[in-house]
């Protein structure tokens, strides 16, 4: 799966993942630029300008607090081999995070397992892999069922900053899915969930060593042990590393959904089913389908938009491209947007960092929370503010220029400078921070995922002003893949999984009707055993945030079918006995459900 925002500087780089979604504050930088390279927590490189974070932050905010007692052992009734435990390099340690549930925190382990560099060919070389296991929902051996068997859930990482504890506690990542249903079973039930999130390759601290550590890992020759095929892998072999023979379910939210998916896909002896949310499984080159859907998303009202909403976004950037045809108006549109350097209008690539991407760089359309408090944070509250501003006397461009100024600070500025995003993204120090050049490779050499806004689309942005050329020059520029071997390989990861052509079994679907990434998103199906679930007013995996009193109907609900089918699932492989199921979910309004043998027949009857 994140926000639409990289942020660079020319000394340091800082990521923020549009799969991700996050909320930064900028500062002035002189010597500073953004890019928008990834959107899954969550996926493209497309360049962006916005305002910069201070030279020194350069890397996500960290939540844990200090490091506890040393630990090297999970709970004993998981016991792991020795030889394959964990990795000297670093210290297994529990820590406490700033979460609703201390208490969970700090049962939560940091681990690492000696994994694999290379599944497909023979090598012998290791990394020290990061993992997190949590035992919370694990009865003791008085309290269970004779011979009753326990299972684990496995949250899988992907691309951005680094995981920590509260991945297993109370996280955007699976909380409303994964932990929600060990904690039913738990309850409900005397059967015992093992909990882990296992960190991905070349992310957060995952990172292989080289050349006895002085050669950056994300060197174009080291990034070559970087794919997903090899992420897949890993969690084949931790799997069946672990000393149990428990059963596994994957979840995983927009890139890690993708993760989820596969895992079950390539290694069903190993995985027994899998919960695949606002997962983009359909590679592509050119997804100007992204911005498209934003446009729709502005325009509608059950999230707070509204026709006059997007007709501001669309008349006032084609204003904009009028206006900067004429260099007497440059400077004042520098003004009025914050730019750093009014020069910059001049240079063609700077223009299209301005233009293509959108003025208005704060707006999380794929992390729309109709609940938030904040000035402009959602789609309803910039509708509202830019409508406001209309209805004063001001025009497009000026409702524009208002938000955008809303949001920075008094000293704040915005550099666009093309010239400084192609060092920043093929320089391997600095691209290491945050999974920058790791995600980038990644979008090259794998999925594409450019989100484009050209002329003939109905993005509401600068329409013509981000083509694929723009993104074909980074991979060619950091990497030397030139365009025809990033569509190459963008099929061949189409042919290796399938695409939106999945095949399997017991891989559930989900996804939100608002986010723009279920354009790419499995979203209807004719095999009973692959359903599909779409949560109507939903964003980017929202209901795998932690359960909020304020979620919609359609996302509760969407929590219930997941643990519905999930342990359908697990009863009929088995794992579970009648009375472990949680009760089906009374009302599905708002959600829309395919082939699911015991739910369909009351979701068809749900609004579509």
């Amino acid at each position: 799966m994140m926000d639409r925002r990289c942020e660079f500087s020319l000394a340091h780089s800082k990521k923020a993942l549009r799969m991700r979604p996050t909320s930064h504050t900028g500062t002035r930088n002189n010597v500073s630029i953004v890019c928008r390279v990834f959107s899954l927590v969550l996926l493209t490189t497309t360049l962006l300008a916005r305002p910069v974070q201070s030279l020194h932050r350069v890397r996500a905010v960290d939540i844990l607090g200090n490091d506890k007692e040393r630990h090297r052992h999970e709970d004993a009734s998981s016991p792991q081999s020795e030889q394959e435990e964990y990795a000297s390099k670093k210290d297994a340690s529990l820590r406490g995070t700033s979460t609703k549930n201390d208490s969970a925190a700090l049962q939560v382990q940091e681990l690492w397992f000696q994994q694999r560099l290379d599944h497909f060919r023979s090598d012998s070389r290791t990394f020290p892999q990061r993992y997190f296991y949590s035992n919370q929902y694990v009865h003791s051996a008085a309290g269970a069922k004779a011979n009753a068997t326990s299972y684990s859930f496995l949250c899988c990482g992907g691309e951005g900053p680094d995981l920590d504890s509260s991945v297993l506690v109370d996280s955007v990542h699976c909380s409303g899915d994964m932990l929600e249903l060990a904690a039913k079973l738990y309850h409900q039930t005397s059967y015992s969930v093992h909990l882990y999130a296992l960190e991905h390759r070349y992310y957060g601290q995952s990172y292989p060593s080289f050349d006895n550590g002085t050669s950056s890992p994300v060197t174009n020759e080291n990034l070559v042990y970087l794919s997903s095929r090899q992420a897949v892998a890993d969690i084949g072999h931790f799997i069946g590393s672990r000393a149990n023979n428990n059963k596994w379910v994957t979840f995983g939210g927009s890139y890690p959904g993708m993760v989820a998916a596969w895992a079950r896909l390539k290694y069903p002896h190993a995985v027994t089913a899998a919960v695949s949310n606002s997962a983009p499984i359909q590679a592509q080159l050119d997804f100007a389908a992204y911005d498209d859907h934003v446009a729709l998303d502005y325009a509608n009202p059950a999230v707070g938009g509204s026709k006059a909403c997007l007709d501001v976004f669309v008349s006032g950037h084609a204003d904009l491209a009028g206006m900067l045809q004429e260099e007497d108006n440059h400077l004042t549109i520098a003004q009025a947007f914050g730019l750093c350097n009014v020069s910059a209008l001049k240079n063609t690539w700077s223009v299209q960092l301005f233009l293509g991407d959108g003025v208005y760089k704060d707006g999380d359309i794929q992390g729309n929370d109709p609940s938030c408090e904040t000035p402009l944070c959602n789609i309803a509250k910039v509708c509202a503010t830019v409508l406001e501003q209309r209805s004063q006397g001001a025009s497009d461009i000026d409702a524009l220029a208002w938000i955008v100024r809303a949001k920075l600070d008094a000293n704040d500025c915005t550099d666009l400078d093309w010239e400084a995003t192609l060092e920043a993204v093929a320089d391997p120090v600095r691209g290491r921070s945050g999974g920058l050049r790791s995600w980038l490779w990644q979008t090259c050499t794998e999925f594409g995922f450019y989100q484009t806004c050209e002329s003939n689309s109905t993005c509401p942005y600068g329409r013509g002003y981000h083509t694929i050329d723009q993104d074909l020059e980074l991979c060619s520029y950091a990497f030397g893949v030139e365009p025809a071997q990033v569509s190459m390989n963008i099929q061949e990861t189409l042919d290796y999984y399938g695409g939106l052509k999945l095949a399997g079994s017991q891989i559930l679907s989900v996804n939100g009707d608002i986010d723009p990434w279920s354009e790419l998103a499995k979203r209807t199906t004719s095999d009973p055993d692959l359903p599909v679930l779409t949560v109507v007013g939903a964003s980017h995996h929202f209901w795998t945030h932690a359960v909020k009193p304020t979620d919609s109907p359609a996302v509760d609900f969407s929590r219930q079918v997941i643990h519905q089918t999930v342990t359908d699932w697990l009863e009929e492989s088995g794992e579970l006995d009648d009375d472990a199921v949680p009760p089906k979910p009374a009302s599905m309004e708002g959600l829309r459900y395919i082939h699911n043998s015991s739910l369909s027949g009351v979701l068809r009857k749900s609004n579509r």
